[in-house]
């Protein structure tokens, strides 16, 4: 005799499309937050590598300067001490990851510059002139438009408006000493330079040294690093 009562009842499964529904819906709910996340976190990342805060110099970089400013000079000479105190300590631990100095020059200045005065600076046995470009110092800022000191005339000059850099910023200078000009061009690269205690490089244009300091206490910061960019000059 067949069975006549309910399909479930004679061990046959119906399909139920709804109770099939219910559950896919149930799954997918539970996908949605998960996602969600995801995308947050690639959203966070995008933002730190491509919009991270940095140090405006254009906005402050509206003025003109003749000789050294005292302030920015004592900011200077914190800089190089705070430096050193990093290089040696790291160096001293067998650290080294810490910092990043590429050569031998910079390497040298970090451990015996000296500024004697306000327009020599001593690396060991030898005398430089110098001009002080920039200074950033825990909200201190220096960077005037044009500056004049000791025989170096330099100029900040505009951004290009159809040049973008991605996750840095580009300072073009122009120098100008012993009656011949320079063009030079300096980069801040925040999220580089919060991944080391202390980064420094020097940059070499016939007889002059561009060199950029940064230091920093909280590491994947851009927003704290502190910053001295000074040319010398050989005397």
């Amino acid at each position: 005799m067949a069975c006549t009562d309910r399909s479930w009842r004679c061990g046959i499964r119906s399909s139920d499309p709804v109770g099939q529904g219910r559950k896919i819906y149930r799954k997918n709910l539970f996908l949605i937050p998960i996602v969600v996340i995801i995308l947050i976190g690639f959203a966070g990342l995008y933002f730190f590598s491509h919009k991270q805060p940095q140090q405006n110099l254009e906005g402050v970089a509206n003025s003109s300067a003749v000789g050294q400013n005292l302030t920015a000079l004592n900011y200077a000479k914190r800089i190089l001490s705070d430096a050193r105190e990093i290089y040696l300590k790291a160096t001293e631990e067998n650290k080294t990851q810490k910092y990043s100095i590429p050569d031998s020059f910079t390497r040298e200045f970090i451990l015996n510059a000296m500024f004697i005065n306000e327009s020599t600076i001593s690396i060991g046995d030898a005398l430089y002139k110098y001009l002080i470009l920039y200074v950033y110092y825990e909200g201190f800022v220096y960077s005037p438009q044009k500056i004049k000191a000791n025989g170096i005339e330099v100029e900040l000059l505009p951004k290009p408006r159809n040049v973008t850099y991605t996750g840095g910023q580009a300072y073009s200078y122009r120098i100008t000493y012993n009656n011949k000009t320079y063009n030079a061009t300096l980069y801040s690269i925040g999220i580089f330079e919060s991944s080391f205690y202390l980064t420094e490089s020097t940059q070499k244009i016939d007889n002059l040294y561009i060199i950029k300091i940064t230091i920093t206490k909280k590491l994947y910061d851009p927003s704290s690093v502190n910053r001295l960019w000074l040319i010398l000059i050989r005397s």
